[in-house]
């Protein structure tokens, strides 16, 4: 259980009207880490746009006696089985020598995360997760206290069109590329998903009807943009649903980032893969980028990601801007059912 806040602190769950308080913490601590403020009152609420994240069970605020906002954790208990739960948490760097709040936060952060143990099935490992920039030396030092340790690095990569024009992408013979609609290719676009991510880090393959609602879900979001989202399809016939054999799905804004767009998401049927689908995808989505004004692209990738996506990535002009560690602590051994 938490321990008592100190006279004068209280705490209470989140609601919508917080999300300008927490991006202000956020862009406090990446001040001091990484000299930007990237966060918005907007990028906070699509983070907790999930139809599994309810802000009043899954998050925690921490304020000062003179009401400021000096802490923030959250939960993210998303997948089915719910194997991995998902934190994040942050202070506000005038509060980094307080262990006291660290303790709190990521107490609650575990004994919440616990609380899918009754769901799992019983013979399943459960993972808490949690990340922080590789900058931010005093966060991965509190994580670390409380028994998490240092399992995976994620770069983001970037690529300004200022510095290289973009290349014309370059189909495979008989794959062409067209954008996503609504509607009709939902299920498509779930069956090669599922098939492209299989091998993924931490992918865990859901019900079919599960992955195709939560799919829906971001279709129908306000900042929904088809003319973002790219199918690579391939002409033969016979093949059925796998004639969508690769998708590319990005914004027209990366988080924290107004001058770039985001590759959100870039996968490649693993039976299509080393015919160059993802790169044409990928400088098509640049293309795309380019012709609206955007000024560069940012994605994010897994540096021990099987398909040879990071060399992808920087053959075409990529460089690594930022690393990401990923923490994880075992809150109960058992049979491993995400791919590692």
């Amino acid at each position: 259980m938490t321990h008592p806040l100190p006279d004068g602190y209280t705490h209470r769950a989140a609601t919508s009207e917080d999300a300008r308080l927490v991006a202000e913490l956020w862009n406090d601590r990446s001040e001091t880490t990484h000299h930007e403020r990237p966060e918005t009152p907007e990028s906070i609420l699509r983070r907790w746009d999930h139809p599994k994240f309810d802000l009043a069970t899954d998050s925690r605020l921490v304020f000062a006696p003179d009401g400021a906002l000096i802490g923030y954790a959250h939960i993210r208990d998303v997948k089915d089985p719910p194997v991995d739960v998902f934190s994040g948490c942050g202070v506000h760097p005038e509060y980094d020598t307080a262990p006291w709040l660290w303790d709190d936060l990521l107490t609650w952060i575990e004994r919440e995360a616990r609380r899918v143990i009754d769901r799992a099935p019983t013979d399943a490992r459960i993972v808490l997760l949690a990340g922080a920039p590789d900058e931010d030396r005093v966060k991965q030092r509190e994580l670390e206290r409380r028994g998490l340790r240092h399992e995976r690095t994620f770069h983001r990569m970037v690529f300004d069109f200022a510095d290289a024009s973009v290349a014309a992408p370059d189909w495979p013979e008989g794959i062409t590329v067209r954008t996503v609609v609504p509607g009709t290719d939902d299920e498509a676009l779930v069956a090669v998903h599922r098939d492209a991510f299989a091998e993924h880090y931490g992918y865990l393959e859901q019900p079919f009807e599960v992955e195709l609602a939560e799919l829906r879900h971001f279709l129908a979001a306000d900042d929904f943009d088809a003319d973002l989202w790219f199918l690579a399809v391939s002409d033969d016939a016979d093949i059925g649903e796998a004639a969508v054999v690769g998708f590319c799905s990005c914004c027209a804004e990366a988080p924290g980032d107004v001058k770039r767009g985001l590759i959100d998401v870039l996968g490649v049927r693993p039976a299509w893969r080393r015919r160059g689908i993802g790169r044409a995808l990928l400088l098509h989505a640049f293309g795309a980028f380019s012709r609206r004004g955007i000024r560069g692209a940012v994605l994010t990738v897994d540096t021990e990601n099987r398909t040879g996506a990071p060399a992808l990535y920087e053959r075409v002009g990529m460089r690594c801007h930022r690393a990401h560690l990923t923490y994880a602590k075992e809150l109960r051994p058992g049979i491993n059912l995400v791919a590692e």
